[in-house]
């Protein structure tokens, strides 16, 4: 019995053995045929060095001012303004239309919307968080969407507001 697989086994590897010169032949002459042409690399470029002026640039170790970076808020006006010391949100440095909104979650009387971002984060936001590059504050949110009221500057140094929606997003 236990000799039938070893016969079988002999059979195929007597197989294995023979004459391989064609082989060999077409493998010699393959490599003969196609030689690898491999361009030369490109000149690096040339290295020009900056001599660095601290008198005419900011220095790179001190932050900008606060005028450079932020609006200035002429606070003597007396009309709607945001208020700059607030501390931004997570999802403040996204355009409004790069959102959306992927569904809800709710407990008890409370309801939140779910964010996705465009690198594929998703956020639970409720009523009262920040979202958007203009101040955006969600003031509701409903299974199928979500309202925003931005803030918009209108040049004299006041911001009007402009609601805006997220509608529920499929894909």
């Amino acid at each position: 019995m236990k000799v039938l697989p070893l016969l079988t086994m002999s059979l195929f590897l007597m197989g294995c053995v023979g004459d391989h010169s064609d082989l060999e032949l077409f493998v010699t002459e393959t490599k003969a045929q196609h030689v690898a042409h491999i361009p030369p690399l490109k000149e690096p470029p040339k290295f020009e060095h900056f001599a660095y002026q601290a008198e005419l640039m900011r220095s790179p170790f001190v932050p900008p001012s606060r005028e450079l970076t932020e609006e200035v808020i002429d606070s003597s006006k007396n009309c709607l303004q945001p208020d700059l010391k607030r501390r931004k949100g997570r999802l403040e440095t996204y355009a409004l239309d790069s959102l959306k909104m992927r569904g809800t979650l709710s407990e008890s009387k409370s309801i939140w919307a779910l964010i996705e971002t465009n690198d594929g984060s998703v956020y639970r936001m409720g009523i009262g968080e920040h979202l958007g590059l203009f101040n955006g504050r969600i003031i509701k949110v409903t299974s199928d969407n979500v309202e925003v009221m931005e803030l918009i500057p209108d040049g004299s140094g006041c911001w009007t507001e402009r609601p805006n929606n997220l509608e529920l997003s499929g894909k």
